[in-house]
């Protein structure tokens, strides 16, 4: 089964409505129940981690699947930027609460975690942008490993913010589409799995994770 994605850069709240009500509406027939929190920044931001203001993300989990809906804001106008789901659907093995990138995205990690795309888009004029998408149970396309999204309803999720730097025209479909594309080879993290360092034309921006949202599996 396919993810449903959208995104675009937005100038007002109905930006992020039209996507988010598509998102959102295909998780209501899963009886799902939303959380709602804001986007925070990473350490690698250069932004003193913590919450970003004037961002929400919304997350709807049931049993045929999740929806989210990102509005986020203090982006880099022009930046390509993606957002990928990360459920973890076995976070007990991590010994960090929620679990660190290294527990999750590791090779030789047992948390059960599917990795895929989940929606990305160039960054407005004035740093903002919409994001909405919806992973269905099952099989997913994309997953950085080989695993099924098996327990949508259990599951720990991050929903980070990879920016690529300015969009290049010559490899604009790949950076849309991939983790790597755009990256320098020294900006990618080193325990990431080889489906997602090799996927994507090499670029000269080093690229890093700027924001993140984690929703705990007790949530």
């Amino acid at each position: 089964m396919k993810q449903i994605s959208f995104a675009r850069g937005f100038k007002s709240i109905a930006g992020l409505a039209t996507a988010a009500a598509t998102a959102l509406t295909l998780a209501n027939h899963a009886q799902a129940e939303a959380i709602t929190k804001p986007m925070s920044w990473t350490a690698d931001s250069g932004m003193s981690p913590g919450p970003v203001e004037g961002t929400s993300v919304v997350l709807e989990k049931g049993p045929f699947g999740v929806a989210m809906a990102i509005k986020s804001s203090g982006l880099t106008p022009g930046d390509v930027v993606t957002v990928w789901w990360v459920a973890i659907q076995n976070p007990l093995v991590c010994k960090a609460n929620p679990c660190t990138p290294v527990e999750t995205m590791s090779v030789d990690s047992e948390s059960d975690s599917v990795v895929a795309l989940a929606a990305s888009g160039v960054v407005a004029e004035d740093g903002t942008i919409s994001l909405a998408s919806f992973l269905p149970k099952g099989e997913v396309d994309g997953n950085f490993f080989d695993t099924t999204l098996h327990s949508p309803e259990t599951a720990e999720y991050h929903l980070p913010i990879h920016n690529h730097g300015p969009l290049d025209p010559s490899i604009a479909q790949e950076m849309l589409t991939s983790f790597r594309a755009g990256c320098t080879d020294e900006s990618l993290p080193e325990y990431y799995p080889q489906t997602a360092l090799s996927d994507g034309a090499k670029g000269s921006f080093n690229c890093k994770t700027v924001q993140v949202a984690a929703f705990l599996a007790s949530e």
